[in-house]
């Protein structure tokens, strides 16, 4: 069993009761975990493997690097509700992640990552109104731990030039961020 801290970026259906659950950690980087029962009535990962919940999780890590790791146990940490309370929260924790999911490979033990996404989450969660300088400044967080940030570029043209494909609804966040 291994023991770690992280985020819960995103979560997909694993047969008729279990979740895939998509986490940034500390250690272990992007990691992905089966929560089997996960979607049963009563379940006991019920109300702590939601999106953006910062957990310690207990897993037992998958036989190869292709595979699911298990799932043991999950303490929430912060549930970081008032993301869930205005809809431009929700929009750009949602593009965070998306960013991130799209240009980290999986299992790279970068505690960068997990520490930038903490940081920018906690902040949208608690800041008065979310601005698009919070959108950009992540952005160059994330061309500078990737390598591909120069002074005077735009830093999602970086990011866009290198990965090619990035969250699509990045610019109508923009516009509504800057509104």
């Amino acid at each position: 069993m291994e023991k770690d801290v992280g985020t819960v970026l995103r979560h997909f259906p694993l047969g008729e009761h279990g979740l895939i659950v998509v986490w940034c950690t500390a250690q272990h980087g992007l990691l992905h975990t089966a929560a089997r029962g996960a979607r049963k009535p009563g379940s006991r990962w019920g109300g702590r493997v939601d999106l953006f919940h910062e957990c310690e999780l207990v897993f037992r890590p998958a036989p190869s690097d292709e595979g699911l790791s298990t799932l043991d146990s999950v303490s929430l940490i912060s549930p970081r509700l008032p993301l869930r309370r205005d809809l431009l929260r929700l929009r750009l924790a949602g593009y965070m992640s998306r960013l991130l999911l799209s240009t980290v490979e999986p299992g790279a033990p970068d505690p960068s990552w997990h520490a930038l996404l903490s940081t920018a989450l906690d902040y949208v969660a608690t800041t008065s109104t979310p601005r698009a300088a919070i959108l950009l400044r992540f952005e160059q967080r994330m061309a500078q731990l990737h390598g591909l940030y120069a002074p005077g570029t735009s830093p999602y043209a970086s990011l866009l030039r290198h990965f090619r494909h990035l969250p699509p609804d990045r610019n109508d966040l923009l516009n509504d961020l800057q509104g």
